[in-house]
């Protein structure tokens, strides 16, 4: 359906690269009817008086005039090229266009240059910049022959025409190989991700229970660490192949956006094929893919489903035959079992369905068996019912602070990356999404509607409407907000910024802002590919150079435990005794069941006792430990004062502000 015609649309003048007429690929570079180019040279000897000057019409593909001078006067390249370096087709902005210096506009009409009539009229040739002059039209006649001849090369013209996709295809390799270059060591969450992949099935679904996460990545990893083992690298890949896996969905969806704008009257028959090209490298160098699709977690299978989903929803909406409305069913089913914040997209698509429904009887039949198969994947979805709301009365976010309503302009910052080129890239998205959703390209002017476009609109709600709900759940119901969930309105945003490039006039812009925003998106990407996250490797390290059978190693908060324990194990250090603060389920899990009543119940000081009189008199404590996690405080500095009053104490290791720091020290016997 096209929009109405009766809205009200402002003309917005582009910028004025954006109106200025574009030069023709071949255009003429001669000079105009009443105008006699001439090329100075160096002379020998007065020139002849050429008389007044004629009117004539310039041959296309004749150069203009020159006087004549002796041969030795100008090198013998310059002279045979001189055409080619004064006139003649050429394309705009290449050196084709390069002429000799021209006359001053104030030059007597013998085409000497103004201010040198009086002058030895070979002492150019004969001083130092006559000799400057001769080199630089050597180089610059070199240069075109060079040129000319790479123009007329078979290879060149191929690669020529083929040049946009090699650089796309080359930014998507840098992108993938980003997506697999971490160096760090796991950190808090994929330690615990790995932990309870690793269990057998049973054990695994009854961990998630006190974890808080559904449990189709767990099932998947668990599959994927017997086919490959449960190194660094090889739990991390599963994330990086899901990673890659959303480049494809990426392009169709792009495509599938372009065809409705187009449909829309909101872009030409190109658009399609810009739109996919510009999507696939949004996502081929968001930062935010690039980051976790190097973590082991579950957040780059969420994008990818949430591509899966979309896609599954057009397509049944096209026309709702049985086998679409079932793929429909298991991508939303898939959702729900691999990251609870993906029902707050699910409930606004729900809700866009409904609506839809009411306002086009058009859509209605095809809208209402969408939102039909949506609602049967609560058929797939019973089964993990019990434990789901075991989770919601007992686990939840305890560690989420409350977030302010500008989060919502922060997420897009913090799907762009790092400062440094976090804030470039965040600026082409916002301003990519505002053109998506109010541009309408018109020549070489941009037609803009305050109110939106399709599809743009049905991008911008499926961006902001799931955020929106998870900030005013944050803020009365106290579930975190954080970055990492946020991947449910990526692809939306992403593609809607996509749309808005795509959309622009000029060539030149849209290639320009597509490398800018692949060039931020890759340098963001590789700062946080590389950047450590956790300091657990460095304190293993040092607990295993000085610790002895026996000895104590304590973690406060117990959120520090899984990482540091992993990386012991992982070194072959497990004759340890590891303790947590408040948790007595060990080092290698968290409990957060009740973690917040738990952690405010706990006391330092018996915790300090505790560990004393475990080591004994012969064995040392080694305390891992960090400040400012929520609902402790300050409660980790006092099991060190404790320790410290009982025993000596020494510094290890020293916290760094890392993502996950902390610090390692050492209690031994008084003497």
């Amino acid at each position: 359906m096209y929009p109405s015609g009766d809205d009200t649309s402002l003309a917005a003048q582009a910028p004025p690269e954006l109106t200025t007429p574009a030069v023709p690929a071949r255009a003429s570079i001669n000079p105009p009817a009443d105008t006699v180019t001439t090329a100075t040279v160096p002379r020998q000897a007065p020139p002849v008086d050429p008389g007044p000057p004629r009117h004539r019409e310039p041959a296309p593909s004749a150069a203009p005039a020159v006087p004549s001078a002796p041969a030795a006067a100008v090198p013998a390249a310059a002279a045979t090229r001189e055409p080619a370096l004064t006139a003649g087709p050429a394309r705009a902005g290449s050196l084709s266009a390069v002429t000799a210096p021209e006359s001053d506009t104030n030059s007597p009409a013998d085409g000497t240059p103004a201010g040198t009539a009086d002058r030895d009229p070979a002492a150019g040739a004969r001083g130092p910049l006559g000799a400057a002059h001769r080199a630089g039209l050597w180089l610059v006649a070199f240069w075109v022959r060079l040129r000319d001849r790479a123009r007329r090369s078979p290879l060149a013209a191929r690669v020529g025409g083929q040049l946009p996709l090699v650089l796309i295809g080359a930014a998507v390799l840098i992108g993938g190989v980003l997506r697999f270059a971490t160096t760090s060591h796991l950190w808090l969450d994929e330690s615990l991700t790995v932990e309870i992949a690793h269990r057998p099935v049973g054990g695994l679904l009854s961990a998630l229970r006190h974890d808080g996460a559904p449990p189709l990545y767990y099932l998947l990893l668990h599959l994927w660490i017997k086919m490959f083992g449960d190194g660094d690298v090889a739990v991390r890949s599963l994330s990086g192949v899901l990673s890659l896996g959303t480049l494809p969905l990426a392009w169709a969806a792009g495509a599938r956006v372009g065809t409705l704008a187009a449909a829309y009257g909101n872009g030409d028959e190109a658009t399609p094929r810009r739109v996919a090209r510009a999507t696939l490298l949004l996502f081929a160098c968001s930062p935010y893919a690039i980051r976790y699709g190097s973590e082991t977690r579950m957040y780059s299978m969420v994008v990818l489903l949430v591509l899966a989903f979309g896609l599954a929803l057009v397509r049944s909406l096209d026309r709702s035959s049985t086998w679409r409305l079932a793929l429909l069913t298991l991508a939303t089913a898939a959702l729900v079992y691999t990251h609870y914040w993906t029902f707050l997209l699910i409930f606004t698509v729900a809700a866009f369905l409904l609506l839809q429904s009411r306002r086009r009887p058009l859509y209605r039949r095809p809208a209402l068996r969408a939102f039909a198969a949506m609602a049967a994947s609560a058929v797939l979805f019973a089964p993990w019912m019990p434990s789901f709301l075991f989770q919601m009365l007992h686990t939840g976010t305890p560690w989420a602070p409350r977030v302010q309503a500008q989060v919502l302009l922060d997420t897009v910052f913090d799907w762009a990356g790092p400062q440094s080129t976090g804030a470039l890239l965040g600026l082409v998205l916002l301003g990519g999404a505002l053109i998506g959703l109010t541009g309408r390209p018109s020549g070489r002017e941009l037609v803009v509607k305050p109110s939106g476009r399709m599809p743009g609109r049905y991008l911008a709600a499926v961006w902001l409407v799931p955020l929106t709900l998870a900030y005013v759940v944050n803020m009365f119901g106290g579930s975190a907000y954080a970055e990492r969930y946020t991947g449910i309105s990526l692809p939306a945003c992403l593609m809607l910024a996509a749309l808005g490039v795509s959309i622009l006039p000029s060539k030149r812009w849209r290639s320009g802002v597509l490398i800018v925003a692949s060039l931020a998106g890759l340098v963001g990407g590789f700062q946080l590919a590389r950047t450590e996250r956790t300091q657990a490797s460095e304190i293993a390290a040092e607990i295993a150079r000085q610790a002895r059978p026996g000895d104590v190693v304590a973690f406060c908060p117990d959120q520090l435990g899984p990482a540091v324990y992993r990386a012991l194990t992982r070194l072959g250090e497990t004759d340890l005794r590891e303790v947590a603060y408040a948790d007595a389920t060990g080092p290698a899990l968290v409990d957060w069941v009740d973690y917040a009543a738990r952690m405010q119940q706990a006391n330092s000081d018996e915790f300090a006792r505790s560990l004393d009189t475990l080591a004994g008199p012969d064995h040392t404590i080694f305390l891992v430990g960090a400040d400012g996690y929520r609902f402790l405080e300050g409660s980790c500095s006092l099991v060190s004062e404790q320790l410290g009053v009982r025993r000596d104490r020494s510094v290890l290791v020293n916290k760094r502000p890392l993502y996950e720091g902390a610090w390692l020290e050492r209690f031994t016997t008084l003497h």
